[in-house]
């Protein structure tokens, strides 16, 4: 009753922060490679583009503040690769 044990909140906001710089860098990059196919490109798609890496650019240095563990980093970039492999497996079938 004294000596509960707490939850370690700092692993799981970490871990929900780098989920959502991989979502930011993925959207970022996605609209990356549609606006290359473009020949012109409007105001607002720009400005698009440009808050898209804003975001990541803070949630990068956000990370970078709080000193996320090399760990957790290596765990989330193998889930991205395995993800990445997938689909590209699932594309050659």
């Amino acid at each position: 009753m004294f000596f509960k044990k707490r939850p370690n909140i700092k692993e799981e906001a970490d871990r929900e922060l780098m989920q959502t710089v991989g979502r930011v860098r993925e959207h970022m990059a996605s609209q990356r490679k549609l606006v290359a196919t473009f020949r012109e490109v409007d105001e607002a798609t720009r400005s698009q583009i440009s808050l898209q890496e804003g975001l990541f650019d803070f949630l990068h240095r956000e990370a970078r503040t709080r000193q996320v563990s090399g760990k957790l980093v290596a765990e989330m970039a193998a889930q991205q690769l395995q993800a990445e492999n997938q689909v590209w497996q699932g594309g050659r079938k």
